[in-house]
């Protein structure tokens, strides 16, 4: 019967030193993963502001394309339209000299 008592007590034992042994290992790989936990997050972090940077910096070149594409249009339409204005402005510029020159009868 002391044989069993003691057999028990060097089990008890044993998962004793195996318990403390688990809980110094998950300490050890919680510690570990923390520490991968704030490298990947400073990783991300760097990698969203280089994105973020790359991302403003396309979207105020695509402003500027599309502005200066505006803008060439419409002076295009201004000229056109000035153009045209111009064309049709023949008989009234004639009438005007014909009035500073001849007088108004």
């Amino acid at each position: 019967m002391e044989e069993i008592i003691k057999s028990i007590t060097q089990a008890e034992e044993k998962a004793e030193q195996i318990k403390a042994e688990a809980l110094s290992d998950s300490a050890k790989i919680a510690e570990a993963a923390e520490t991968e936990i704030v490298k990947i997050a400073e990783k991300c972090e760097e990698e969203c502001k280089l994105y973020r940077e790359k991302e403003i910096a396309a979207a105020y070149a695509e402003a500027e394309k599309l502005y200066s594409e505006a803008l060439d249009k419409k002076r295009a339409e201004a000229v056109a339209y000035a153009d045209s204005v111009i064309k049709h402005t023949d008989k009234a510029v004639a009438d005007i000299v014909r009035r500073i020159t001849r007088g108004s009868r």
